[in-house]
């Protein structure tokens, strides 16, 4: 019990210390947000109409790092420490150190995608050789499950890690999802018995607390790239390891469903902009916050509170799934799918008349024409 004690106390101070100085480094980037350039100007696929400083990111992981550094001082004063609360993977650190670091220098300067990309290309194959896989035991083939698990790995973490950034489009929005996604894969690993990292936890939920205080709308600050990017990292690896202990057939989809909203929201802005003919990342109004407020003529805090319900459901599933044998986890993937199905259709986006429109065009037999005779003199 006095262990138990010793955790959350010192987990509570990290917490504290973490938001504190996120709090603190928003509220003085803020200062200085006009004069380094780093302001969110409005324009017309953007919701807000005054230009806001986008300076939460600088928070964020000042915040999350201020923790981690109160817990190493705790760590050196009271060694008996070591052993109830272990500081985060070291290469999780370094991976999110770069990723932080290339959003700072997006935010201030200003870099393409394709050298994003390249750095985030770069850290997920450090991550995947530091160990961090996708597991994809399904009982068969282990090998190919083992190989497959590689490039596997490495998409998700490159998605999820956009994902963040392609969802934060309202206030309250991106971060609020990152926090109830957090609390859904933690949960997923107590059922699992794996060791849930307390520390990166912790740190993670104060930081975002202190940058929530000052981007619930009407927000006075934005994320930014390095915010959006580094939430994004963190929660693509830490999603990794709720697929360690094998727990059932569909065990694969467990982070799917956990960091759901997002990889939803990414994935039909990739479908969407395949099928106009756009480039991949190409910004426009369409995404699934957009299609909400436009569907049910919601605020933005109805909007946001809608979200954080949708994703708190597919949590939910994802906790189910852990829960579950191989025929239970069939019926939860099929109602988890439904349900998707039902929200597209819902928003708009899967239309029935188009869709027999469609149909009806494929089956239409072409005209022929036959070809014209052509003579020459009489």
């Amino acid at each position: 019990m006095d262990s138990n004690i010793t955790v959350l106390a010192i987990s509570m101070g990290a917490l504290l210390c973490a938001m504190l100085v996120s709090l603190v480094a928003i509220i003085e980037a803020k200062k200085h947000a006009t004069k380094l350039g780093l302001v969110d100007e409005p324009d017309h696929r953007k919701v807000h109409i005054s230009p806001i400083p986008r300076v939460g990111g600088i928070g964020i992981i000042t915040g999350f790092f201020a923790g981690i550094l109160f817990l190493q001082i705790v760590n050196d004063v009271f060694p008996m420490s070591h052993s109830i609360l272990n500081l985060p993977d070291r290469f999780l650190l370094t991976g999110a150190i770069v990723i932080a670091v290339t959003g700072l220098v997006d935010d201030f300067r200003g870099i393409s995608f394709r050298q994003k990309l390249v750095v985030q290309c770069l850290v997920s194959v450090y991550i995947i050789l530091a160990g961090y896989r996708l597991n994809l035991d399904f009982g068969i083939y282990p090998g190919y499950a083992k190989a497959l698990s590689v490039p596997i790995t490495f998409m998700w973490i490159i998605g999820v890690t956009n994902a963040v950034n392609l969802i934060d489009g309202l206030d309250g929005l991106a971060g609020g999802i990152f926090l109830i996604s957090l609390l859904v894969i933690s949960i997923c690993s107590v059922i699992a018995g794996i060791a849930v990292p307390i520390v990166l936890i912790f740190c993670m939920v104060g930081a975002v607390l202190g940058f929530l205080f000052l981007n619930w709308h009407p927000a006075k600050t934005f994320m930014g790239d390095s915010g959006s990017l580094f939430l994004g990292y963190i929660i693509a690896c830490y999603s990794l390891q709720t697929t360690i202990e094998p727990q059932g057939f569909f065990v694969f989809l467990v982070p799917v469903l956990a960091v759901g909203l997002p990889v939803l929201d990414t994935l039909l802005s990739m479908i969407r902009r395949l099928l106009r003919g756009r480039p991949m990342f190409y910004p426009d109004k369409d995404h699934i916050h957009h299609r909400i407020q436009r569907v049910f003529n919601y605020s933005q805090r109805q909007t946001v509170y809608s979200l954080y319900a949708i994703n708190a459901l597919l949590g939910c599933f994802a906790i189910a799934l852990m829960l579950a044998g191989t025929i239970q986890g069939l019926f939860i993937t099929l109602a988890a799918s439904l349900f998707v199905i039902l929200l597209l259709y819902r928003l708009r986006y899967i239309s029935i008349e188009k869709l027999k429109h469609y149909i009806h065009r494929r089956r239409k037999p072409k005209r022929v024409y036959a070809a014209p005779m052509i003579t020459f003199g009489k």
